[in-house]
């Protein structure tokens, strides 16, 4: 047993609905758990109790065994003069405070239930794919909706972490954050890195330059990748590879190594060279993005503004030397749909979060509704747990429960753990 337990046996209802004795015999009520604390210093502050008549505001500490207390010197931190209740699983010892009083204790073994305890035993101990995979259970449906609502902002907010730190990079350019964040989920996750170092080789004001020729930026965002430096047949590629040297000497770019981009376990249609197109095709199409994203006030303005127009046809066989017909560079729904849930839902929330604009805010979080719910491995095995997602926000919610608290065993913070505990 971890001394998290009673701090969550401590804050919760169960508890305060019992009629509790101390140590001495007197019985107590809790009338406010108190805050936890997260730093040093006693575990609760501002709790409040009532024991008889009497009504005592304070500190609590808890501990698996009383003798704790000495062991973690406590006896000698003026910190701990304000502790009116030491909550302990186990009394195995009377602890005096700095008056040489005793010190008020509540022991919990007699009030945490067998079966209760085996849970938790279930939960931290076994090793199935999330910990209470053998003893799930479901509460209401409005504490789910609840936690899945939590957890989907708890996802755009860890999310938000990274972006910033982007931001603070590109001198807090929101259209140079925008445009590296967007290159870097064009990679996905296989070609994301190669994608990022492209965008920032590259910046965005350059490409502006030459807004009105697709070949130029084309040749641009190729000849950066490194896929115009072999010897080449069609007409068209001959054509950017000539414009790419003259773009290259003028704006001293740097090129990235071609052995770096991945097509193997890649289908053609997420081929590096396929999406270096329809990212260059994007940028050609829609200047200032970003503006326009913020503007945008529906989910059908924004997919609007990712329906790539197709102008002409790229030799990809040639261009990607390998056998691939020739690729559309329109964008398909899906990967349009990645594209918002990863980089456009994270950064409106940014958005609205540093420049106090709520309406960013509940928008990022409407959009993710507004659109499908992913499919996924994770989100598969919490539906064939009866858990339902109706949207793109829901299975986030889902992702961010399994990476951050089914893997890290956080299941005393989680709302089905709490119900799994003390149902």
């Amino acid at each position: 047993m971890k001394e998290e337990l009673l701090h969550f046996l401590w804050q919760n209802k169960t508890l305060a609905k019992q009629a509790l004795v101390l140590s001495n015999g007197e019985e107590t009520t809790i009338i406010n758990a108190g805050t936890l604390n997260h730093n040093a210093g006693p575990d609760f502050f501002n709790a409040k109790i009532k024991i008889g008549k009497i009504t005592l505001v304070g500190n609590i500490e808890i501990h698996l065994r009383a003798s704790d207390w000495k062991k973690h010197q406590h006896q000698k931190n003026r910190n701990y003069d304000n502790v009116i209740l030491h909550v302990v699983y186990e009394n195995d010892e009377t602890i005096f405070d700095l008056h040489n009083k005793p010190l008020l204790t509540l022991e919990l073994k007699k009030y945490i239930s067998p079966k209760l305890l085996q849970r938790y035993q279930i939960l931290f101990e076994n090793k199935n794919k999330i910990p209470c995979e053998a003893i799930f259970s479901l509460p209401e449906k409005i504490k789910i909706s609840h936690w899945l609502q939590r957890l989907a902002i708890e996802r755009l907010e860890q999310k938000c972490k990274r972006i910033e730190q982007l931001f603070d990079s590109t001198n807090q350019n929101w259209e140079q954050t925008f445009y590296i964040l967007t290159a870097k989920y064009f990679g996905q996750k296989i070609n994301d890195e190669p994608f990022e170092r492209l965008a920032k080789n590259v910046e965005l004001k350059i490409l502006a330059k030459h807004k009105n020729k697709l070949s130029q930026i084309e040749a641009l965002i190729l000849g950066t990748a490194g896929f115009l430096e072999t010897k080449f047949n069609d007409e068209y590629l001959k054509f950017l590879q000539q414009e790419f040297l003259h773009l290259k000497k003028k704006y001293d770019l740097k090129t990235i190594e071609k052995s770096v981009w991945k097509f193997a376990r890649t289908r053609p249609a997420n081929f590096p060279t396929v999406r270096l197109l329809q990212f260059a095709s994007l940028i050609y199409q829609s200047q200032h993005l970003f503006s326009k994203i913020l503007e945008a006030d529906t989910i059908e303005k924004l997919i609007k503004l990712y329906q790539l127009s197709q102008s002409h046809i790229i030799n990809m066989a040639e261009l990607s030397d390998k056998k691939i017909n020739n690729q559309k560079s329109e964008l398909g729904m899906q990967a349009i749909e990645t594209i918002i849930i990863n980089t456009v839902s994270p950064i409106l929330f940014l958005y609205g979060k540093m420049n106090d604009s709520e309406i960013h805010c509940d928008r990022s979080i409407a959009f993710l509704e507004k659109l499908s719910p992913e499919k996924n491995g994770i989100v598969s095995f919490f539906n064939a747990l009866k858990i339902e997602t109706k949207n793109a926000a829901q299975t986030q919610a889902l992702l961010q429960l399994k990476n951050e608290y089914c893997n890290n065993k956080k299941c005393l913070s989680c709302a089905f753990g709490n119900h799994i505990l003390c149902s």
